[in-house]
């Protein structure tokens, strides 16, 4: 498993301590680790992607403070696990209006800091079971799996077909198929692999995803309605 972790925080001594100890955790846990340090919130937000796991925001900064720093970022990334940095407690608490996972007192020591990201880490497994990094000509997008109705080959294109969303790259049906192996996406045709929890009926040779109907090829339909009568058995 993957940790990207970043952190904001304008004591160099203190950030760099914070780097230490997550990449000291990764090692004991046998993680791989990667950590990017700011040196305040706005450095962060500035050209903010939603690729990391894990942000430690000191809560007061120059030029833009933790609290609204996370705000800005819960705009456009709803499932990072935000930790606080702070002096004083009672600060901490407002951290729960932006959906924090907890606070860390400084001076922060590494027990802290572990029995956290010990927390973060059970989420971060779930989460990365569930979610893909797509990546976009625009920059790295995380997706839910589960919102993910099904991938279309277009051409030399990939389209990754998200309710009203879809996201566009280059690459091979071979390749989705290996990014999405151990998911319960299954081929209905050499075009469309599709989400079996996304099916809501099969007539008449096409599947019913979402709002679009998919063709299932003659080869394939055998295939198909095994794998979906059989993802249908074990949920």
């Amino acid at each position: 498993m993957l940790l990207r972790a970043a952190v904001a925080e304008d004591e160099p001594k203190t950030r760099a301590k914070i780097a230490a100890c997550v990449r000291r955790f990764g090692q004991e846990q046998r993680l791989e680790t990667q950590v990017s340090e700011f040196s305040d919130g706005l450095a962060l937000t500035e050209n903010y992607k939603p690729v990391y796991d894990v942000l430690f925001l000191d809560i007061e900064m120059p030029r833009l403070d933790g609290m609204e720093a996370a705000r800005r970022i819960r705009e456009h990334d709803e499932q990072v696990t935000i930790i606080f940095i702070t002096n004083m407690a009672q600060y901490a608490i407002r951290g729960y209006e932006v959906g924090a996972l907890d606070f860390l007192l400084k001076p922060v020591t590494y027990s802290a800091l572990e029995m956290r990201l010990s927390k973060a880490a059970k989420t971060l497994r779930s989460r990365q079971e569930r979610s893909l990094v797509l990546h976009l000509p625009s920059g790295l997008r995380r997706i839910d799996l589960r919102e993910l109705r099904y991938v279309e080959l277009v051409g030399h294109d990939l389209v990754y077909h998200l309710g009203e969303e879809r996201f566009t790259l280059r690459g091979s049906m071979r390749e989705a198929e290996e990014q999405l192996r151990g998911q319960p996406f299954f081929k209905c045709n050499s075009c469309y692999l599709v989400n079996l929890d996304q099916v809501k009926a099969v007539r008449e040779g096409v599947a019913l995803v979402g709002s679009d109907t998919l063709q299932i090829s003659r080869a394939r339909k055998k295939a198909f309605l095994e794998a979906l009568a059989g993802h249908l058995a074990e949920r």
